[in-house]
Protein backbone atom coordinates (compact mmCIF):
# COMPACT_ATOMS: atom_id res chain seq x y z
CA UNK A 1 0.00 0.00 0.00
CA UNK A 2 1.37 3.39 -0.60
CA UNK A 3 1.97 6.06 1.72
CA UNK A 4 -0.59 8.46 0.24
CA UNK A 5 -3.06 6.25 1.14
CA UNK A 6 -2.01 4.58 4.66
CA UNK A 7 -1.89 8.44 5.58
CA UNK A 8 -5.65 8.86 3.86
CA UNK A 9 -6.49 5.89 6.05
CA UNK A 10 -5.36 7.11 9.36
CA UNK A 11 -7.34 10.60 8.74
CA UNK A 12 -10.05 8.42 8.16
CA UNK A 13 -9.25 6.36 11.52
CA UNK A 14 -8.47 9.90 13.33
CA UNK A 15 -11.97 11.21 12.24
CA UNK A 16 -13.94 8.38 13.55
CA UNK A 17 -12.26 8.67 16.75
CA UNK A 18 -12.54 12.36 17.06
CA UNK A 19 -16.95 11.24 15.95
CA UNK A 20 -16.89 8.97 19.14
CA UNK A 21 -15.13 11.38 21.48
CA UNK A 22 -18.06 13.94 20.14
CA UNK A 23 -20.70 11.46 20.99
CA UNK A 24 -19.03 10.61 24.69
CA UNK A 25 -19.57 14.16 24.73
CA UNK A 26 -23.18 14.42 24.34
CA UNK A 27 -23.28 15.13 20.48
CA UNK A 28 -25.88 13.65 18.63
CA UNK A 29 -25.12 11.33 15.50
CA UNK A 30 -26.75 14.48 13.56
CA UNK A 31 -24.22 17.08 15.64
CA UNK A 32 -21.65 14.84 15.03
CA UNK A 33 -22.38 14.04 11.67
CA UNK A 34 -22.62 17.80 10.67
CA UNK A 35 -19.25 18.94 12.75
CA UNK A 36 -17.15 16.22 10.84
CA UNK A 37 -18.81 16.70 7.39
CA UNK A 38 -20.21 12.89 7.06
CA UNK A 39 -23.70 11.37 6.95
CA UNK A 40 -25.33 10.13 9.84
CA UNK A 41 -25.41 7.03 8.70
CA UNK A 42 -21.48 6.43 8.98
CA UNK A 43 -21.99 8.13 12.69
CA UNK A 44 -24.23 5.24 13.85
CA UNK A 45 -22.16 2.80 12.15
CA UNK A 46 -19.02 4.68 14.18
CA UNK A 47 -21.15 4.15 17.61
CA UNK A 48 -22.64 0.87 16.41
CA UNK A 49 -18.92 -0.77 16.06
CA UNK A 50 -17.60 0.99 19.16
CA UNK A 51 -20.51 0.23 21.31
CA UNK A 52 -19.83 -3.82 20.02
CA UNK A 53 -16.47 -4.09 19.92
CA UNK A 54 -14.87 -0.73 21.70
CA UNK A 55 -12.26 1.73 20.63
CA UNK A 56 -10.44 -0.93 18.25
CA UNK A 57 -13.74 -1.08 16.44
CA UNK A 58 -13.17 2.26 14.85
CA UNK A 59 -9.86 1.86 14.17
CA UNK A 60 -8.18 0.94 11.07
CA UNK A 61 -7.51 -2.45 10.68
CA UNK A 62 -5.03 -2.76 7.93
CA UNK A 63 -7.85 -4.21 5.86
CA UNK A 64 -9.93 -2.53 2.80
CA UNK A 65 -13.51 -3.42 1.71
CA UNK A 66 -15.02 -6.41 2.30
CA UNK A 67 -13.51 -9.49 2.05
CA UNK A 68 -12.99 -11.18 -1.46
CA UNK A 69 -15.08 -14.08 -2.11
CA UNK A 70 -13.33 -15.39 -4.91
CA UNK A 71 -10.46 -17.89 -4.37
CA UNK A 72 -6.72 -17.25 -5.78
CA UNK A 73 -7.55 -19.75 -8.78
CA UNK A 74 -11.00 -17.91 -9.52
CA UNK A 75 -9.33 -14.52 -9.22
CA UNK A 76 -6.53 -16.14 -11.87
CA UNK A 77 -9.38 -17.13 -14.10
CA UNK A 78 -11.17 -13.58 -13.80
CA UNK A 79 -8.80 -11.81 -14.17
CA UNK A 80 -7.45 -14.56 -17.51
CA UNK A 81 -11.09 -13.29 -18.72
CA UNK A 82 -11.01 -9.68 -18.36
CA UNK A 83 -7.86 -9.35 -19.96
CA UNK A 84 -9.59 -10.51 -23.15
CA UNK A 85 -11.71 -7.69 -22.82
CA UNK A 86 -15.51 -7.05 -23.60
CA UNK A 87 -16.05 -7.65 -26.87
CA UNK A 88 -14.01 -11.00 -26.63
CA UNK A 89 -16.46 -11.92 -23.51
CA UNK A 90 -19.20 -11.17 -26.35
CA UNK A 91 -19.79 -7.98 -24.98
CA UNK A 92 -20.62 -5.06 -27.95
CA UNK A 93 -18.46 -2.24 -26.59
CA UNK A 94 -14.92 -1.94 -24.99
CA UNK A 95 -16.89 -0.80 -21.90
CA UNK A 96 -16.44 -2.59 -18.21
CA UNK A 97 -18.73 -1.82 -15.79
CA UNK A 98 -19.59 -3.53 -12.13
CA UNK A 99 -22.81 -5.66 -13.58
CA UNK A 100 -21.01 -6.77 -16.44
CA UNK A 101 -18.02 -8.18 -14.04
CA UNK A 102 -20.55 -9.61 -11.54
CA UNK A 103 -22.03 -11.28 -14.67
CA UNK A 104 -18.85 -13.03 -15.51
CA UNK A 105 -18.62 -14.50 -11.91
CA UNK A 106 -21.38 -15.74 -11.92
CA UNK A 107 -21.82 -17.36 -15.17
CA UNK A 108 -18.35 -18.94 -14.22
CA UNK A 109 -19.19 -19.91 -10.93
CA UNK A 110 -22.45 -22.39 -11.80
Amino acid sequence: MQNLEREKLKRLEKRRLKGIALLKKGYTCYGVSKKLGVSKQSVMRWRDKYESEGIEGVKWNGQRGRPTKLNISEKKELKRIILKGPIGNGYPNELWSTYRVSEIIRKNSE
